[in-house]
């Protein structure tokens, strides 16, 4: 019997909020809050030009970590003496920011009824594929465990793989290459007992869900992540492929209701694939 894959994006999909920490006045607070302005990190630019942009290659493809890295760029240009007064400190206020943004990073609350319905079908495998530092599988796991489901991070066992009483955490810094990349959907093919004939059905933001301004959710570039995720997934997947896409309209008061009625027609449209086959 053929077999639904489900995908989800995490950031701007399932957690609405881990986008919402990257909003200037929220960032700057944080920034205070966690002790790292008083390393010099006082600004978004600040830190997204001077301490994300120029790690973000290595943190999303290796375990070394978001705090790890950040420690290190901004105390790269420091003297020998400066680091033993100074790098625990900073050490400390990293740990509490990437503390502070993955605790706002929570699966978001209308998407609970949903992921319940699919963790107990036997005929659907669910997988959260993320491009994110290595911090995000354990952060995005602690939350399907207080909902009381497991997740198992991806690459895994053969023999846990089989398993269909799990969620997958397909996460770039574990499998060390991104999702606009066909390694990346490879491997998920590979390691979450894919079938020919078995039907995935994916659902992004594709980035459209970021703050605005954010260059990344520019329309252009929005369309053209789409065009290459579609494309790779087709190509890895058989052809057996819906994409629905979860793009709000950015209105803060109209959120929720958008929210609930995407996920209403996402979860309509399981049904729809599931009753076809059979």
């Amino acid at each position: 019997m053929s077999k639904l894959i489900t995908v989800f994006d995490y950031s701007g999909t399932l957690s609405l909020e881990a986008v919402a920490f990257a909003k200037d006045d929220v960032l700057e607070r944080q920034l205070r809050l966690s002790g790292l302005a008083e390393f010099g990190v006082v600004s978004p630019d600040t830190f997204w030009n001077s301490v994300v942009a120029p790690t973000w290659e290595e943190g999303s493809r290796t375990p070394i970590g978001y705090r790890r890295l950040m420690v290190e760029k901004i105390s790269e240009k420091w003297t020998v003496r400066r680091k033993e007064a100074s790098l625990d400190a900073l050490d400390k206020a990293a740990g509490i920011f990437v503390g502070q943004y993955f605790s706002h990073s929570e699966i978001d609350p209308a998407w609970h009824l949903l992921l319940r319905e699919l963790y107990d079908h036997p005929l659907i495998t669910t997988i959260v594929a993320t491009d994110h530092y290595a911090e995000a599988t354990e952060a995005i796991k602690g939350q399907f465990q207080d909902m009381q489901m497991k997740a198992v991070s991806l690459p895994v066992e053969a023999a846990a793989a089989e398993s269909r009483n799990c969620f997958f955490i397909a996460n770039s810094a574990d499998l060390g290459c991104h999702k606009d990349e066909e390694e990346f959907w490879v491997l998920v093919r590979e390691q979450t007992s894919w079938t020919p004939g078995d039907c995935l059905l994916l659902v992004d933001d594709f980035g459209a869900n970021e703050v605005a301004g954010d260059h990344y959710r520019q329309e252009a570039r929005v369309a053209a992540r789409r065009q290459r995720t579609t494309e790779l997934l087709t190509k890895v997947f058989d052809g057996r492929l819906e994409v629905m896409p979860f793009i709000l309209s950015g209105n803060e008061t109209a959120r929720n209701g958008e929210a609930n009625f995407l996920i209403g027609q996402i979860a309509a449209k399981i049904r729809e694939i599931m009753k076809a086959e059979g």
